[in-house]
């Protein structure tokens, strides 16, 4: 007989254990290959997204916080491939809830006037009909920023749009400038309606283009007149005044350097205007350098002789005049007083003559009587008099007053500019501006979008990593069969070595044997795992979406991840058995059954170390470390420990002197007789009951808010708004123009500023660089009860303190410690940079936070981020601390009172739940496999138990020959095999138990009773399949 048909013939007659070999080797291969081909998918969903939502788009021009003429576009320079956009975020209220949307003002997606389309994503969430009215709500934005001075209080303004169908993707429906999976809200008007909305028409603040354009060919057709900058000819001079109203303060400072005889001009509202003989409420003044080509110092204050009448004032009279500031990116509203002398008094014809020395300001330049100006200044309507009117009615803002610029420029300067105008006495040289000083940011966008894209979450080691445990039980499962099979021919296996047959040929000869199985089980496997990666895509979008927070994964099958889960898989199979092969042939002696090892000191002093350093790192976890990761390290080597002293028991009893005849003798020696099979059916069922009961008790609760202090500070409500709150919520002015007058009298709120960016927290799966962020009071965070792990400082430094300066210019922040690792993946003392306004902005990571409320953002002291970011102003997000009781009627409170801003409000508890949403997530992906491996455990047991009782049937028969009952060969039987199942299922929950570490008191009652009647009900599995396998056999037999 030849080996090919020696090897056939085996197979043959072998089927049996080969068809369970087969199923472990599919497994294996089935797993991995999925797992590769889920990571492959995953990230090419990813890239897919980049290009649906980028579109044909390769340069970017973006103006965050201003707006420019949307002309732009047709210059030749772009070869009829940009397009004008307005973007501007907004929500809509439906069904009980706020939806925040990104509204996109385009002129090429066929929209009639007043109508509105949707992207695919925000038609599902609402599912309107075609022809049903949208009431959408935007900030009121204008070209003067909202977060100056003298704006309407009126924050946002709504329109009544009808729906007139979808943007497809195709079409560019889910444009998105943010790297992040989840699709966007994205609502869809024309681009002129919007701009009239926001009353910016003409203009932009977005500019795609679908070709790669330089810095210098952008600067080639840019010019001052586009960023609203207008120079005005006018008798003897020339005026640079902005749309904006206010001129940005690097541009005052170019205008004055390249041009010396520079005048620059601020227009302001006064409180008021005060001698000993008189005073004037609410007048408009100006604030100049010069005036008719004199110098004004610091104390010198021209009047018109109409204010100098009203004020009983003469030259040289002091003079007063009070004034709102604003210190801070809040509009908390300071009062300060400009003391001086009439310098001069000049008729008001000459005031008035001049009549571009005040800005014009809507809401207060156009309106009829003073008592119908619309600001967001306490005005006291009841100081002004008939002669206001008067006056006003003939001379609008016609300054009363010429101030020194100098006096007042560092108090009424703000982060939006430092002049209304700028005079010189011929045509000014611009020369020296350029867009990035009017907020003009150049973006190349896919580039560092599939950059994100790919070097984003990777699935593929991750569902490794979660799949484990199914890999390790089937190599396991894969040595049950083989060790029976190899028992099976021991006679055959002697006798070949009889015959002079050396171990490495019989190793071959089985090698021979194994290989077309496991090629075969392994193409199979190939198979078997698209179904498992097409199941877990679809389940990814689904039940696991937490993990993702998306849908629509696309299967996308990778002849690379193919060709190395195959490869991979296939060699571990054969390696495996291959190991196995050899080990088991060195038990095969003479036609005896496997050979028990006498036990060595080494291997006592080993399974008592294994015990020490259990107890060891416990102690020391639960005490002092409290690391998840050692926590279930705890556990699996307490399952190592157990099966090491198993081990040492079984050599125990073989090496006993000879005991009297009984049934605990007879137990102990049927199982020694299989140690190797009762010692792997151990480990992989206490593995599998180890995995399922430490995720399940792992879970967090987040109904205790006192278990979750260190993430919510102590903070009881998350506000976050879609139009940023100008006001201060901390003061009784600041509650009375929020109309939260009732809130709790202890309600404490910490208002965050927001630099919005890409989301770094576990919810995106794309690598980010530069991660949202917040500004926030750092005393208040001080005195809360967030808690910060590590920071770059030295022992002894305080680092709050520290972390309120910026050496070099460089900001310090901090970040969720997990963010840190897992999203940024960079490391304390490392430095992020931010382009933005044409500078660079350094974030240097000076410390880590344990898990919080601002996962995903970094966070940084609030004056420092005005500095960074001075054209910042308001507060995106509002934290409240109240008591318990009194959460549910301050939530409702905010919810009606902050309306119109948009604003959401989560409690603490619920957000962190929310950001915790992904890890629970994996707890359930790893659960769900952990089950599967459990049950190929229970495989295990399963084959083990029904091989033990069929290689038994001549010691039952000599039983029943000697006269024993069924019913004590049953006991036996029964007895013997229920041991080590149940000492299984007693080692892994206690190893789950010690996973859970100091953490028993925030587990759930529910999660608890859960876990018992699992526990009871696997054991009573076990014990009811033992029973009834030995009975039946013991009947059939």
């Amino acid at each position: 007989m030849n080996r090919t048909r020696l090897v056939k013939e085996n197979t043959g007659f072998y089927f049996r254990y080969y068809k369970l070999i087969a199923l472990a080797v599919l497994i294996t291969v089935a797993v991995i290959t999925g797992s590769l081909m889920v990571g492959e998918s995953v990230r090419s969903t990813l890239v897919q997204r980049v290009n649906e939502r980028l579109g044909d788009t390769e340069t970017i021009l973006f103006t965050r916080y201003a707006f420019f003429e949307s002309s732009l576009a047709d210059e030749a320079l772009f070869k009829g491939g940009a397009k004008a956009a307005l973007m501007s975020n907004g929500f809509i209220a439906h069904g009980g809830r706020l939806i925040p949307v990104m509204v996109w003002g385009m002129d090429d997606k066929d929209i009639p006037a007043g109508g509105v389309r949707l992207n695919p994503a925000l038609a599902s969430e609402l599912s309107f009909s075609e022809g049903e009215d949208i009431v959408l709500r935007l900030p009121a934005a204008g070209l003067i920023p909202p977060g100056s001075l003298f704006v309407t209080d009126n924050y946002t303004t709504s329109a009544r749009l009808t729906f007139r169908g979808v943007v497809t993707v195709a079409e560019g429906g889910n444009i998105n400038l943010k790297n992040e999976q989840t699709l966007p809200f994205n609502l869809f008007i024309n681009r002129s309606e919007l701009a009239s909305l926001l009353e910016v028409e003409g203009k932009a603040n977005l500019l795609l283009c679908n070709r790669y354009l330089s810095e210098a060919a952008i600067t080639s057709v840019w010019s001052p007149t586009l960023s609203g900058i207008e120079i005005r000819a006018r008798k003897g001079f020339s005026e640079v005044v902005s749309g904006r109203v206010f001129i940005q303060d690097e541009v005052v400072k170019t205008i004055c350097r390249t041009n010396t005889d520079a005048n620059r001009l601020f227009s302001y509202l006064a409180n008021e205007i005060k001698t000993d003989g008189g005073e004037i409420p609410y007048s408009f003044v100006t604030a100049m350098d010069t005036y008719k080509g004199k110098v004004l110092e610091k104390d010198e204050i021209i009047l018109s002789d109409y204010a100098a009448r009203r004020l009983h004032a003469g030259l040289n009279d002091s003079i007063r005049l009070t004034y709102y500031y604003t210190a801070d990116n809040l509009k908390t509203l300071w009062v300060d007083t400009l003391w001086g002398h009439v310098a001069a008094i000049v008729p008001l014809v000459e005031l008035v003559a001049d009549s571009t020395l005040s800005a014009e300001f809507p809401g207060l330049s156009d309106v009829e009587r003073c008592t119908d100006w619309d600001s967001d200044l306490p005005i006291d309507m009841s100081r002004i008099t008939q002669e206001d009117e008067d006056y006003w009615s003939l001379y609008r803002t016609t300054p009363k007053a010429i101030l020194p610029y100098q006096a007042v420029c560092r108090r009424w300067s703000n982060a939006y500019g430092s002049a209304t105008a700028i005079r010189t006495s011929s045509t000014p040289n611009l020369e020296g501006l350029n867009a990035s000083m009017f907020g003009f940011q150049l973006i190349y966008p896919r580039e560092t979008a599939l950059a994100a894209a790919r070097g984003g979450v990777d699935f593929a080691s991750l569902f490794l990593s979660l799949g484990f445990f199914i890999i390790l039980s089937a190599l396991l499962l894969l040595l049950v069969p083989l060790s029976e099979m190899i028992y099976q021919r021991r006679h055959e296996l002697a006798l070949l070595k009889a015959l002079g047959y050396p171990d490495k040929r019989i190793v071959r000869l089985l090698q021979y044997e194994l290989t077309p199985v496991v090629l075969a089980a392994s193409i199979g496997g190939l198979v078997v795992g698209i179904l498992y990666t097409w199941l877990v895509l679809l389940l990814l979008g689904s039940l696991w979406k937490g993990a993702t927070q998306t849908g629509g994964f696309i299967l996308f099958p990778d002849p690379t991840a193919l060709l190395a889960g195959w490869v991979s898989g296939t060699v571990i199979a054969l390696i495996a058995l291959s190991a196995g092969i050899r080990r088991l042939l060195r038990t095969v002696d003479s036609g005896k059954k496997q050979a028990a090892v006498r036990p060595s000191l080494l291997n006592c002093y080993v399974a008592w170390a294994g015990i020490v350093l259990t107890l060891l790192l416990a102690g020391i976890n639960n005490l002092l470390l409290h690391s998840p990761a050692l926590f279930i390290g705890v556990g699996v080597l307490l399952i190592v420990t157990a099966s090491l002293w198993g081990n040492v028991w079984f050599s125990v009893q073989r090496d006993r002197r000879p005991m009297p005849f009984n049934e605990s003798k007879l137990i102990r020696a049927g199982l020694l007789a299989n140690k190797k099979r009762v010692l792997l059916s151990f480990f992989t069922l206490a593995a599998g009951v180890f995995i399922v009961f430490s995720v399940g008790l792992n879970r967090k609760s987040f109904s205790d808010a006192s278990q979750l202090i260190n993430g919510t500070g102590g903070y009881t409500l998350w506000c976050e708004s879609n139009i940023p709150v100008y006001h201060t919520v901390s003061t009784a002015e600041g509650r009375s123009r929020l109309a939260l007058g009732n809130l709790p009298a202890g309600a404490e709120a910490l208002q965050i500023s927001r630099y919005g960016a890409d989301d770094a927290s576990c919810l995106n799966l794309n690598k980010v660089a530069q991660p949202t962020v917040l500004g926030v009071d750092i005393e208040a965070f001080r005195n809360s009860r967030f808690q910060i792990l590590q920071t770059i400082y030295p022992s002894g430094v305080d680092v709050y303190e520290a972390l309120q300066s910026a050496p070099d210019s460089v900001y310090p922040v901090l970040v969720d410690e997990t963010v840190l690792l897992w999203t940024l993946m960079r490391k304390p003392g490392d430095t992020l940079r931010y382009e933005t306004g044409g500078r660079t902005v350094c974030l240097q990571i000076a410390g880590t936070l344990a898990n919080s409320v601002f996962q995903g953002n970094l966070v940084m002291d609030k004056k420092l981020f005005s500095k960074a970011w001075s054209e910042i102003a308001g507060s995106e997000i509002i934290l409240f601390k109240v008591n318990e009781q009194e959460t549910e009627a301050t939530k409702q409170l905010l919810e009606q009172a902050l309306h119109e801003y948009g604003v959401r409000v989560t409690t603490t508890a619920q957000r962190l739940q929310a950001l915790n949403s992904v890890t629970d997530t994996y707890l359930t992906i790893f659960l769900t496999l952990g089950g599967l491996g459990l049950l190929l455990g229970v495989a295990s047991f399963i084959i083990v138990v029904r091989k033990d009782l069929a290689s038994r049937r001549e010691q039952i028969q000599l039983y029943r020959s000697l006269g024993f009952p069924d019913a004590a060969i049953g006991k036996l039987l029964i007895t013997e095999n229920r041991i080590v199942p149940l000492f299984a299922i007693i080692v892994g929950i206690g190893g789950s138990l010690a996973g859970v570490g100091g953490g028993f008191h925030s587990i759930s009652p529910w999660v608890w009773l859960l876990s018992a009647v699992l526990a009871s009900g696997l054991v009573l599995c076990v014990i009811v399949f033992i029973h009834q396998s030995v009975k039946s056999y013991l009947r059939i037999h």
